[in-house]
This record gives C-alpha cells, structure tokens and sequence, in this order.
C-alpha cells in the first residue's frame, strides 16, 4: 500500500507481565521481569495516563526495576510496554543522564551522566571518555590531548606529517618529523638529528678544543699545560682558568693532544694526562733540536664528573717553550 511520508523503520513491542506486583499506595518499586536499558525504552500506562520517562519513573537494580515517583493506589491498573529497535522516523530521545545499557549483563554502556562528557564502558568499567573539549581517552576519563592514552600503544604503518612530533612526555620527550629528516628531542629540545642521508648529528655531544694563549716558557718541574684559548667547548665542560676538563656523563672520552716544543735540548720529554681514575704518561726523546712536534692520542674510560688535566716535563733542560699553535682537542665518542 502507498503511503507518503518517511519510510517506516522496523522495531518491536513487547508488553511487560507486571502481573506479580502489588499496588497498595506505598511501594513504588516493581519488578519488570526483564532488563530494560533506559526508562526511554518504557511506555508506562498508570490507569490511562501514560507517565514520563525520568519525571514519574525511573530505573532500579540495573533496568530490572521501575520506580515510581508516586506510589500507584491499591487497585491501580499499570500497563508498560517495552519498545525495541527504531520505530517510525527520526526522533530525539532523551535518556537525562541514565546509562544506555547493550548486553544481556549489564556491564556494556554508554553514559552521559557527567556534563558534556561521554563514556563507554565494557566488562563494568569506563573504557573510552569523549570530553566536551573533544579530547578522547582510553583507559582515562581526563584526557588532556585529542587522543589521551594511558598504558601501552601499539601502531601499525603510523604516519606523521611533516612538523608534527609524537610526544613521549608532555613535549619534554618527543620524535619530531621534518621533510625527510627526524629529530629526537629530550628535554624539550634537540638532541639527535637524522638526515635524508643517514647523517647524524648530535648538536650537545661533549666536544673540546683548547689552546695556549701565547708561547710560554715552562721549567723542568712537572708543570700544568696552560690552555685558556677555547676554540669551541659545546657544554662548557672545560674549565679554561684551571685547565681542567670535566667529564659530563659517564663514557667514553677520545683525547688529542699535538704540542708543539721549542728550544729543546738532548733527552726526552713526557707528557702526563691526568685523569680522576689513571695517569697516562708517553714520552719521546730530543735531539737538541729548535722545534718538535709530540702528538699522543689515547681513549679514556670516564664517570659523570670525572676530570683530566695534563702536564709536562723535560727530562734535562731547566726551561723549554709550548708554542701557542699547540692544541688539545676531547669528545665522547660512546
């Protein structure tokens, strides 16, 4: 048969037997012999007047129970069909905070009963929260970000554009992607880049390189290598007024040191790196020769807060130059 208007949605009628249940004026719980999820699902007759869902009843005992707001009189003719699925066309229905229940158990719904908050819950507990900022959570009811996840994540081909960063803590911890480079970021800051060519770059890698002022004379004595020219010191890790280096983690240091000698006599020179845990001592024989060059390179296994200074010692002469073109040059290298 024709008909006009909206096409007719299928649901189901079913009529609750409420036959047990006593009206005496002063009980207003009754069973309903089924699990309801919401009091919209009701359509309750109270001797001819049908009630409304949330104002003149509600819900008991997980939607076994309604409750009235007035107890019925004893003799009350109560008339309550339970309405399931779409019926007819569209319509809006209120459910005033009341849980939309899924299962057979009563332990799967959808809540809105904190304002402009949404909860799904699984198993009896809240499992994901839409806020009214529109942030989701999982496994929290406070998220803080538009996808808030406590616990574990795993991915799958995730992907990120360009500029955006998957934070790790609060922005303080992060992976950010630039157009085909990466940055690891601690601290809120860089500390690790990748290039489009597999170069790596480490802009805060402990890495020193000093020099003499000028040429200075040293005696004979076991003397401390004067260095207060920095010609770059990344962390400031050495101290160019005591000529001290300080190791600022724990690792593995690679020490240069390229001296340049004048005005030496017949013997041998020797060189002390002095480092908290060990001293490092190569020598090398002079000829009476004006000037000489003596380069030692050696690794040394350092703690946070370790130190290094170096010294020098002619085996002869009362006195000898260090040019000012001499260098030492220190950088973690793992």
């Amino acid at each position: 048969m024709a008909y006009i208007g909206q096409s007719i949605k299928n649901g189901t009628f079913s009529v609750l037997d409420t036959s047990g249940n006593t009206y005496n004026g002063s009980n207003v719980t009754f069973s309903l012999g089924t699990q309801v999820g919401s009091p919209a699902q009701l359509l309750v007759s109270h001797d001819g007047v049908i009630q409304k869902p949330g104002t003149d009843f509600t819900l008991a005992t997980g939607g076994t129970q309604i409750t009235f707001t007035t107890a019925p009189v004893s003799g009350a003719q109560i008339f309550i069909v339970e309405i399931s699925g779409a019926v007819g066309g569209p319509m809006n229905r209120d459910l005033n905070g009341e849980e939309l229940i899924l299962d057979v158990d009563g332990d799967t719904s959808i809540t809105a009963d904190t304002d402009d908050q949404i909860d799904f819950k699984t198993g009896g507990s809240d499992r994901v929260t839409i806020n009214s900022s529109g942030n989701v959570g999982i496994a929290t009811t406070s998220p803080s970000f538009p996808l808030h996840v406590s616990g574990k994540i795993y991915g799958s081909g995730v992907v990120a554009s360009a500029g955006n960063s998957f934070e790790l803590s609060d922005n303080n911890v992060a992976i950010k992607r630039a157009t085909d480079s990466m940055t690891l970021n601690t601290g809120g800051s860089a500390r690790v880049t990748i290039d489009e060519n597999g170069h790596v770059t480490m802009p805060n890698q402990p890495c020193v390189l000093v020099q003499p002022d000028a040429e200075r004379t040293y005696d004979a004595s076991n003397t401390k290598i004067i260095l207060p020219t920095e010609r770059f010191d990344v962390n400031g890790d050495f101290n160019n007024s005591t000529y001290v280096f300080t190791a600022p983690v724990t690792g593995k240091y690679m020490f240069n040191l390229s001296l340049v000698f004048a005005g030496m006599g017949d013997g041998y020179q020797a060189l002390a790196v002095i480092a908290s845990n060990r001293t490092y001592n190569p020598i090398k024989g002079f000829e009476g020769t004006t000037y000489e060059q003596f380069a030692y390179s050696v690794i040394i296994d350092m703690d946070a807060n370790d130190t290094a200074q170096f010294n020098v010692d002619h085996q002869n002469d009362t006195s000898y130059n260090i040019r000012d073109d001499s260098a030492v040059s220190i950088h973690l290298i793992g």
